[in-house]
């Protein structure tokens, strides 16, 4: 089998509040009626290589079901998808809208979390996408948020100014989420092989750098296995060993060990 490509997506969606009727105030309310539901308004992905995100929105289709479509088939297409908080908000709440509008569900594929990795792997104050890219320097959001835009958005026609900066508040997102997945690489554990899917036999299993030279080795790492050695790859800076021991008689019975609690 030769080398492939491997299709990693980063994408972000933006979706719309509940609208309902009731009574009370805003500290005790009573929900008599549903308005409206949650709804997509629009999403922003990038291909890993592409130059610039691509923006979608939901007046560019004729129906909701062929929208929601357009987004099922990109997942359906990739290896690898990269969201923030995707396992906990965007793939579920994409399943969701998927299974209102008939719309089956994407072929399996490999979720990368970045909110789920800050927060597992690192001690941040927050983890949210924005206090994240500011704190790492990879910049920040637009000012203009969804919320500021999201009434006219979803009317019939919204004003071509009100698109253009929804634009370009989601678009920012995954511009960051892309900045964010590369500085939180080395730190994330059970990435996807990207060997594996590239069908590479000597590259990094983290990112795919197949270059020798941008791999080098570390120190002999011992196991109950037998003896491996241990490499980081120069590009991503992750940390790997062999995959099979280099010396798998390698068993060394320790004369002395620790005192246990002390």
């Amino acid at each position: 089998m030769e080398q492939r490509k491997v299709k990693l997506l980063f994408y972000d969606i933006e979706v719309c509040r509940d609208v309902v009727e009731g009574y009370g105030n805003k500290w005790d309310f009573k929900v008599v009626k549903w308005v409206r539901h949650q709804e997509l308004m629009c999403y922003s992905y990038k291909w890993k290589g592409d130059a610039k995100p691509t923006f979608v929105y939901r007046h560019q289709f004729n129906t909701m079901k062929e929208f929601l479509t357009s987004l099922r088939d990109l997942q359906t297409d990739a290896d690898i998808v990269v969201a923030h908080n995707g396992k906990k908000f965007d793939d579920k709440m994409m399943n969701r809208f998927y299974v209102k509008n008939d719309v089956d569900l994407p072929s399996p594929f490999f979720s990368v979390d970045t909110c789920q990795v800050a927060r597992s792997k690192y001690k941040f104050h927050s983890n949210s996408l924005n206090e994240l890219a500011d704190y790492l320097e990879l910049g920040h959001k637009e000012n203009i948020t969804y919320k500021d835009l999201e009434d006219d958005f979803m009317s019939k026609e919204p004003a071509p100014k009100t698109i253009s900066l929804m634009k370009k508040y989601n678009n920012m997102d995954v511009e960051l989420l892309e900045k964010l997945y590369y500085k939180l690489l080395p730190g994330i554990s059970n990435h996807p092989n990207m060997a594996r899917l590239s069908n590479t036999h000597d590259a990094c299993p983290q990112c795919g750098n197949s270059d020798e030279e941008l791999i080098g080795r570390e120190k002999y790492r011992p196991t109950k296995m037998g003896l491996y050695m241990q490499y980081k790859c120069k590009v991503c800076k992750k940390y790997f060993q062999s995959a099979r021991p280099i010396d798998p008689t390698f068993d060394v019975k320790p004369r002395f060990r620790n005192i246990a609690g002390n």
